[in-house]
């Protein structure tokens, strides 16, 4: 009778340890999906409409919905990358069309787009970049499909984390800005565990390990910090407002290191706070930041390719090599 009463009282409690773990992984690899606005809202920021455009993650397991905003006189382009349960156009946690009409007057065309499981975009499960990269892999293979070859990445949180991950992947990206990432996904969802939940500590494990069988994912092993490790020497502009109490100013000093990029602290609070808190201050600084990268250096990059195609062949590698001198040197 004990045995059995043990044996019952066993099943009940791994029944309900399952039952906890598999409702924390269904929360945290589940986006609520938010509809893009139609446009922009007031006339301070009216400007010709994006036209929608929609394509394939280059994994091929995702359709990607985006808008695509043209420059007058395009010398570039630029991917606005969201977070978690964001859309396009709402990157920042405020209206961005501002933000993209400026870089399109700049001379920088935006593609802003639905990472999958978000907005007008194919469902998927969230894995906090992972898979996410392949959508910004995605966006960068249409632009230089419609001719685009100077491309930057703006990235926010967990857009920032794909953006990251996906530049260390495609040497295509030539710029990057990270707003708000997280270093490691696997120290993040321990420090906010507690609070996203409010379940004890010795749940976490188990949903961890339902959420890879969700998403094929390991997710504590996401690390953006070794991507941002990976771009060998690439410009990269890493923001982060002082007060985020949901992921430290100290991930965005880590990365910030192991990219040998710019940092840029802003003295704001919350998580993406910067560009609500300033946006006229971020929009001059990140769209400097491109336009040095993308625009500023393109003539010679170009001339150095022009170059490379009448210099006898034995001098190929040598323009080669310089080159990434030249690149490594942009931070």
């Amino acid at each position: 009778m004990i045995l059995t009463v043990t044996a019952t009282a066993v099943v009940i409690a791994l029944a309900s340890y399952t039952g906890l773990s598999a409702a924390v992984a269904q929360r945290f690899t589940t986006a609520q999906r938010k509809s893009p606005l139609a446009g922009p809202t007031d006339d301070a920021t009216a400007c010709a409409p994006p036209s929608a455009v929609r394509f394939q993650a280059r994994d091929g397991r995702a359709s990607i919905a985006a808008w695509y905003q043209p420059a007058a006189e395009s010398r570039g382009a630029v991917v606005f990358v969201h977070g978690k349960d964001a859309c396009r156009g709402d990157e920042l946690k405020a209206s961005t069309f501002a933000l993209a009409k400026a870089f399109a007057e700049a001379g920088l065309a935006v593609l802003m787009i639905d990472l999958r499981g978000h907005g007008h975009s194919s469902g998927a499960r969230l894995t906090y970049g992972e898979h996410e990269r392949f959508d910004v892999l995605g966006a960068v293979d249409w632009l230089r499909a419609q001719g685009h070859r100077r491309i930057g990445v703006l990235g926010a949180s967990m857009g920032a984390a794909a953006s990251l991950m996906a530049a260390a992947d495609e040497p295509a990206i030539a710029a990057l800005v990270v707003d708000s990432a997280f270093a490691d996904f696997g120290l993040m969802i321990e420090r906010q565990y507690a609070r996203l939940s409010r379940l004890p500590g010795f749940v976490l494990p188990g949903a961890l390990a339902i959420a890879r069988v969700l998403t094929g994912v390991t997710l504590q092993r996401v690390c953006p910090l070794q991507a941002a490790a990976a771009l060998a020497g690439r410009p990269c502009l890493v923001i982060h407002s002082a007060g985020d109490r949901f992921v430290p100013a100290g991930d965005a000093q880590a990365l910030a290191q192991a990219a040998r990029g710019e940092l840029w602290i802003t003295d704001n609070d919350g998580h993406i706070g910067s560009y609500r808190a300033g946006p006229a201050a971020y929009a001059a600084r990140v769209l400097g930041f491109f336009r040095r990268h993308l625009i500023d250096e393109w003539v010679p990059l170009r001339l150095s390719a022009r170059a490379a195609d009448t210099a006898p062949t034995t001098s190929a590698s040598a323009c080669a090599v310089s080159t990434g001198q030249v690149l490594a040197c942009q931070t």
